[in-house]
């Protein structure tokens, strides 16, 4: 059963489709925003005054499914997709299968507005007997996304794997990594050339024991290159070398097991896995924050991108 509260309403029920509450435009957390739920577009409509987008909360694309930016006015999503986009839940010897994509193409997922937050909840299915909770908060330049999984069992190395679909106005990928010596070194991937090829990039050695313990399934037709060096941080950047715009995904430092990505030609997507031992009774939470902004140059993006992650491993210890 899932209960939601908002405004004085109160939703109740075992089956619900597209169950929805809708909030004032305005909100304590962020004045400036203006969050609302659209009958014609069927999602959440939100405008910071530096991002203008939507929210999709029922669909095989669930998750930012628009986002443009104040200072260029064109959509960064591909068409008929999504940003922070939940995908698979990928356990070991298990086929990956995409339990949160079906869910909410089938109009399972209950959602509603929150405190400048739109909800949305996954219920349990069979396979893994757990629930799911996202919220997405759109914040001037960025949206955070926070998850909660409250498992009913354990299940040992379990991943959540999480798409975002960038179009290929922003052609370089970036990501820091750990040298031998100890030293971060960022570097532009090689990634934009096969498509349908695969990037990863793993946290150290446990992680890489996931990528080939049977949980993607019996092999891929695609071309795979993991990298050699782990990464320092769980940063990924899409970059527009025209315009010096970047979108930066921070993830979560003691949940990210995994960077990845796929060229698609009309887009490369930026992907990433949360990972932990579930334990039934005890939640697993883990928090993302997708930045859009305008950097001078390289050299003034990482800087900026060091004191920005300074600042969200902290909101993220305090979630």
């Amino acid at each position: 059963m899932y209960v939601a509260r908002a405004a004085g309403a109160l939703l109740v029920g075992t089956v619900l489709t597209c169950a929805v509450i809708v909030a004032p435009r305005a909100t304590a957390a962020e004045p400036n925003l203006r969050l609302s739920w659209s009958e014609a577009t069927q999602c959440y409509e939100f405008d910071t005054g530096q991002l203008f987008g939507c929210i999709e909360p029922h669909t095989w694309y669930h998750g930012i499914a628009g986002l443009v930016h104040r200072e260029h006015q064109l959509d960064i999503v591909r068409p008929r997709k999504a940003l922070l986009n939940a995908e698979y839940y990928l356990r070991t010897a298990t086929a990956r299968q995409m339990l949160p994509r079906q869910l909410s193409r089938d109009k399972k997922t209950v959602h509603e507005i929150r405190n400048g937050r739109v909800l949305v909840h996954f219920p349990q299915e069979p396979t893994c007997q757990f629930t799911m909770d996202l919220e997405y908060e759109p914040r001037q330049d960025h949206v955070d996304l926070r998850m909660t999984i409250s498992p009913s069992r354990d299940i040992p190395r379990f991943e959540v794997f999480f798409a975002s679909y960038v179009a290929e106005s922003l052609g370089e990928t970036w990501v820091p990594l750990q040298s031998e010596d100890g030293v971060q070194r960022w570097k532009k991937l090689d990634n934009r050339q096969v498509t349908n090829e695969v990037f990863q990039v793993v946290r150290d050695a446990r992680a890489r024991t996931l990528v080939g313990d049977g949980r993607w399934g019996p092999g891929s037709p695609n071309v795979i290159k993991l990298e050699a060096r782990p990464f320092s941080k769980p940063i990924l950047v899409a970059r527009n070398p025209r315009t010096s715009l970047a979108v930066v995904f921070l993830l979560d430092p003691r949940m990210t097991t995994l960077l990845a990505g796929q060229y698609h030609g009309w887009d490369t997507a930026h992907d990433w896995c949360f990972g932990s031992d579930l334990v039934a009774g005890q939640k697993m939470r883990a928090m993302a924050r997708m930045i859009y902004r305008r950097f001078e140059d390289v050299p003034s993006m990482f800087a900026a991108i060091e004191a920005e992650w300074s600042t969200f491993v902290e909101v993220a210890r305090a979630k």
